[in-house]
Formats: structure tokens, sequence, C-alpha cells
């Protein structure tokens, strides 16, 4: 029964009473029959403020005080319009895909519309950043060392606005060198020895560094050993190795480079053979007819590889610039960061590959006839809001039908702070999801610790995708090794994420010497346009590569069938028969893209979840993951330990094909989430899962103008 309201004072009183009383009564029209639509058009602000015991409202305030950037969302996007205006904000976001709208209003009206809870939804204009931006440890190690008569060097960056200390460094070298006789941390002798003898290593720990072993805010320094005898240079870079711990919970490794790093004419576009697309190119399948969408800090139009196809033909059907709202002519595109132009360079570079000098006869990127659409959503330093990251997933909305977008690449993120379904940015991608676009997003660089999925990679239906290193040998996947920054799972839903892995360390691609990352680090150049990078950022390009290829053998493919396909057709890393490492940290396992092609799978992916009543509010849904009374996560219904030291790759390890998910499992088949419920005493989230105003960032991770650039990505592993 309705409440029949007979006047305007009783009106205004009843109102007040449910924007802010018994918010459990809330019915499809409102609180006591008030909706939004009385409150707009009954209503006035002064009424509106008085009532609510709020200073009257100015008739129109200055832009200058309009200070507070938000996102309201909450039914017709008409009536949120005349909502605005009538308390004076401005509108700058149109966001139909969310049912909101993105405006700026003073103190007081936020304060007024906070007291509207049951008609409207408020979420700030928090940062998002490319996913290689979140990334803590922030000590870089160049990939090319100096190795000259008997010494060697190796450059370290500390890109973090506090100093790094160090704890602990390890060396090996070959034998045949005799022993160290030195080692300088930035000139200065932290160990020196005459007579003793190593056998081929040595091991420093704090003590030998004193107040010598540190690297100050923004410092670069070198670290070189001196051995007994020369030679040095006749020996390649995987001949050692050089690790340096950080007090800092930071880890950093010399990288044992190939062979023909060195080589300029070589594109070193590894990630192309290991996952097997460059069989499928020679078979025809490179893309043709597909439309990827980016969405990123923008693209290097200018580059044939990446304007054109392999037959030289135009291929960015559109770009558009969601920071100004614009949309832009293709060629014009620019790029100021990198991040875009090397995430898009794996997918669809389509120069020809070059191995030992010589051109073969597959290519660069993954999918290098696939169209493409660039939304430029990220800044220079490689940070964008939500507001103009949801600007860029409404312009793919609305033009997905007309330039055939099958497969959008999201390599960015934000820290969660609500559940997967109440993150608007979340709601756009599942949105996008359910028209059938394939969603590939990056986990994330903020592992190695659990439950550090960020937004969007905590969506249970996309997929979300993790990073492995070759280990520098390209003829041995037995070696290959999850880079220590990529985020696991569980996410806070207890899904298990990542959904797969994919190669992502010492990734070339493209960028050039103006743009702001890599003329912050010149020493990852090569060439005119090739850049080094790593990152889940890469891993989920590699992927969006291969769902092209899919797509194009088979458009019919639903979003579901090609996740389906994908994480049936993967290899997970094994030690023994036991499994390197849990899935949470490799998810199904390493993809493969000639098996994802040749899959005829079906009905394996988002198994018992209804994604249009998740967006409606009608029901929501939690995952297999579980948290033991010692606090170790497992998965329910499955008899192996997970999340333990014990998984770590070794030599002995086999990619075994044999271990295969079988069907009294559902990959992603999901509990429903309901007030039938009940969270017991088995699975319990630390107190680090609070969703409240007491999520700040903290002091180690201030986002100012001094570094933030610095954290654009992984140059390490």
């Amino acid at each position: 029964m309705k409440l029949k309201i007979c006047n305007k004072s009783a009106l205004i009183a009843a109102a007040m009473l449910s924007l802010t009383t018994l918010p459990a009564t809330a019915d499809e029209n409102g609180l006591f029959g008030i909706n939004l639509q009385e409150v707009v058009t009954t209503l006035d602000a002064s009424e509106l403020t008085t009532s609510l015991g709020l200073p009257e409202l100015p008739v129109v305030d200055s832009l200058l005080k309009l200070d507070n950037e938000i996102l309201i969302q909450g039914g017709d996007i008409e009536l949120l319009k005349q909502l605005v205006e009538k308390i004076g904000g401005v509108i700058t976001h149109d966001l139909p895909l969310v049912s909101g709208i993105g405006i700026r209003v003073s103190d007081l009206q936020l304060a007024l519309l906070k007291k509207m809870p049951a008609l409207i939804t408020i979420t700030e204009n928090e940062a998002v950043f490319t996913s290689s931006a979140l990334d803590y440890c922030l000590v870089y190690g160049s990939h090319v060392v100096d190795l000259t008569a008997n010494k060697i060097r190796w450059n370290l960056y500390n890109a973090k606005e506090m100093q790094a200390n160090t704890k602990k460094m390890t060396f090996t070298w070959p034998e045949s060198l005799g022993n160290v006789r030195s080692v300088k941390f930035n000139g200065s002798t932290v160990y020196w020895s005459l007579f003793s003898r190593q056998n081929g290593e040595l091991t420093l720990d704090a003590s030998d560094f004193s107040r010598n072993g540190n690297l100050d805010a923004f410092e670069s320094a070198t670290v070189e050993l001196t051995f007994s005898r020369y030679d040095a240079d006749s020996y390649e870079q995987r001949d050692f190795s050089m690790d340096v711990e950080f007090e800092e919970n930071c880890d950093r490794s010399l990288v044992k480079g190939y062979d023909t790093q060195a080589n300029e004419k070589d594109s070193n576009s590894y990630y192309v053979d290991n996952i097997g697309a460059d069989e499928l190119h020679d078979k025809g399948l490179t893309g043709n007819g597909v439309t990827v969408a980016v969405i990123d800090s923008g693209l290097w139009a200018d580059h044939k590889a990446l304007r054109q196809n392999t037959k030289n033909k135009d291929r960015i059907l559109a770009a558009y610039d969601a920071i100004n709202d614009s949309e832009i002519r293709p060629a014009t595109m620019t790029d100021e960061n990198s991040h875009g132009t090397h995430i898009t360079g794996i997918i669809a570079n389509s120069d020809q590959a070059i191995v030992e000098g010589k051109k073969r006869s597959f290519y660069q990127g993954v999918a290098p006839d696939a169209n493409l659409v660039v939304v430029k959503a990220f800044y220079e330093d490689g940070h964008s809001t939500y507001l103009d990251a949801l600007r860029g997933l409404q312009f793919i909305a609305d033009n997905s039908d007309k330039h055939n977008i099958r497969v959008v690449n999201l390599s960015f993120g934000a820290p969660p702070r609500s559940n997967y379904w109440a993150d608007p940015i979340n709601q756009a991608v599942m949105r996008l999801w359910e028209k059938d676009i394939v969603v590939v997003t990056s986990a994330g660089n903020t592992g190695p610790k659990a439950m550090t999925i960020g937004v969007p990679a905590n969506v249970p239906y996309v997929i979300s995708v993790g990073a492995i290193s070759d280990n520098y040998t390209q003829d041995n996947l037995n070696d290959d090794t999850l880079l220590s920054f990529s985020s696991q799972g569980p996410t806070h839903e207890a899904f298990i994420k990542p959904d797969m892995v994919a190669p992502g360390g010492h990734m070339f691609s493209l960028a050039n010497e103006d743009m702001y990352v890599p003329s912050k680090f010149p020493q990852y150049l090569k060439g005119d346009d090739r850049f080094i990078m790593s990152g889940t950022s890469q891993a989920s390009g590699v992927v969006s590569g291969v769902v092209a290829l899919m797509l194009q053998n088979d458009p019919s493919l639903s979003a579901n069938d090609v996740k389906c396909r994908l994480m049936s057709s993967t290899t997970m890393a094994q030690v023994d028969g036991k499994l390197a490492y849990s899935p949470f940290q490799q998810g199904s396992g390493t993809i493969n893209a000639i098996k994802a092609v040749e899959s005829v799978k079906s009905g394996c992916a988002n198994n018992g979840m209804d994604i249009t009543a998740d967006l409606s509010g009608e029901q929501h849904y939690m995952g297999a993951a579980r948290m033991d009374a010692d606090g170790n996560y497992y998965i329910k219904g499955f008899e192996f330990e997970v999340w333990e030291e014990a998984f770590m790759w070794d030599e002995a390890f086999m990619w075994d094909e044999a271990f295969m998910w079988d069907e009294a499992f559902m990959w992603d088949e999901a509990f429903m989430w309901d007030e039938a419920f009940m969270w017991d005493e088995a699975f319990m989230w630390d107190e680090a899962f609070m969703w409240d105003e007491a999520f700040m960032w903290d002091e180690a991770f201030m986002w100012d103008e001094a570094y933030m650039n610095q954290e654009n990505f992984m140059l390490q592993e």
C-alpha cells in the first residue's frame, strides 16, 4: 500500500523521511511512494536544503567552487539531468551504459545529493591506472649489462619517493672467471677479498652494505663485480645471475637476456612463437575482419605497422579521445605515454618477424590484420579517471555494431572499493560482455600477495590475464616462470582469478624516444621504434590477439564460448605431478593459440551465472574459493593444497597436458548470493577487506608529479 501525500509540505516531509530513514522499505517507486521524478518536479532546491538542515544553495555557484567530480546513477538519465540542473551542478559525462551521468558539484551540492541514497547512487571520480602503474616495487634493473674484461656491471634505478635499503645480494658466474675480488655499489666498495674462494657463488647481507647499499629516491646506481681472471666479455648475459633484495619487500634480478637481444635487426617477438600464433599466421589466420578496441593512452598512428595491416591497407576504423570527448581522424591519433602503443603493437603489429637478421613468414603482432578502434582515456603520466574510462567504454558500446567490435582490451585497473557488481566500470564491462563483446583485462601488477586482483579484472565473467616469462629460453618451455608481480586471486567474492596466464615478460613492442616513458628509460629502447616492457598489460594484449584469431576462424562464437575454449585449451604447470602454481596464481594455465582455435568446447565458462540478472540487481554470485582456519586458500570440492611456497617452478617441472579440470569441477561455476547464504567460519576474509571511507592510499603510494610517470610499467623480469 502506498502512502498518499495531500499537500506540498507533507510531501517534503515524507520525502526527507524517505531519504534518510527506513531504507529497507523501498519499493520500485521510491520510499513511501516518493520517486526521483516527484523530487525533481515538485520540490525546489531551497525547500530541499531547508528541510535537510543545510544552508541555502546559491542561485549560481562559481565554476571554481564546483570541485567535486562524481558519477550519479539512478534510473532515468533525463531525470538525473533535471536534478543536477535544479541544484546548479554541471554535467560533464553522459553515460547511459551505466544509467548515469558525470557531474561537477560544490561541497554543498554534494552534501545535498548524499542525502538521497534511496534514489541515486554516488561514486567519486577515483583514479584508474594502467595495470603496470600499480606496482609497489619501484626499483628497476636494466635489461642489458656491461661485460668488459674482468668486470660485469648492472644498473638499478629507484623510482620511489622513498629510500630503498639493500638487504641482500646474490651473484653467480662462470667458475672459469675465478673469484670475485670486489663488489662496488654505486662506486663504493661493499666487498673485497684477495684470497677467498667462492666456487662461482657469492652472497652479501645487510651488514656488508651498511650505509653504502641504499638507493635514494629517484637515484640510479651501478652494481659492479670484478673477477680475478679476465675474459668476461666472451660470455653471454645468461651465464650470470645478480639478485638484490630490499628491506621494503622488493626484489630484483638480472635478466638473462637472449643471445640475439643486442641485434637491432631482430624483432625479438618471442611471444608469437611461444603461443603458436606463427603457425596460425602461415595458415592464413591473422585476425582479418575482426575489430579489436583498445582503451589506453592512445596510439602512435603514424607508424605504418600500426596504421596499416599486412596488405598495406589502413585498418584504424575509429579514434576517440575520451578525455576531451572528441572523435578524431585515425591517422592523427597520438600517444604521449607509450603504453597504448606498446599494447596495440603486441596485438596487431603488421611487420614481419625478423629472426637472426632474416624476415620470416609470420608477423610481430599476434593478430596483424585485425582492425583497430583506438580510445585514448589515459594521460601522459599513465593515469585516467573513472569518468573518462567510462566514457571510453561508452564509445565502444555505441560503436560496436558500426565497426564490428568483437574484442576489447583493457590493460588498466584500480583497487576494488566495492563488490564487483557495484563498481561502475565493472557494470560497463559487464554490459559489453552481455552484448557478446569479448573483454580481456590485465590481472594487475600488485602481486605476489593473494587477493590483489583489481577492477575490472575482478569481474567474474570477463577474461583476466596474468603474466609469465619464457626465462629467456625460447626453445625451452620447461623453465617458464610466473612473473613475481603478477596479481593473484581469489577475488573478494571468492572467484578464481586470473583465468589464465600469457607471456608478459621483457616484451619487445613499439614506442619511440619522444614518448614520456621511453624518454625516461632510454636504455630499454632498441633502434628507432622498439621498446622493452613487462607486465600483465602486455599479457592481456597477447590474449586479445588470440581472441581475434579465434573469431576470424569462427565468427559465430559467443563471448562465453571464447572464454570456454581459451581456458579448456590451456596447460597448467606442474612439478612431479603437483601444481607448480596454484590456480589463484596461474588460473587454468598458459595460453595456447593453436589449441584455442582448434577447440570445439562450449558451455564450460560462466556456468550458473545470469549476467542480466546480475546487472539488474536481482541476483549476485560468489565463487568456489575458501579460506581455512590457518589462512590458506583452497577450492571447494578439490583435494589439493594451494597457495604455499612449495608451489615454485623448478627445473624438473613439465607442462603436463594430462592435467585437466575434470567434469566434476566446472570452472567459474558460481554459487548464488542471496540472503540464504551465510558466510561460515571457514570463509572469512581478513581485515584488509573493508568497503568504507577508511580505504586510503597509504604513504608508500602517493600519486604526485614527482614520480607518477616512473610507475607506468614493469621494466624488470
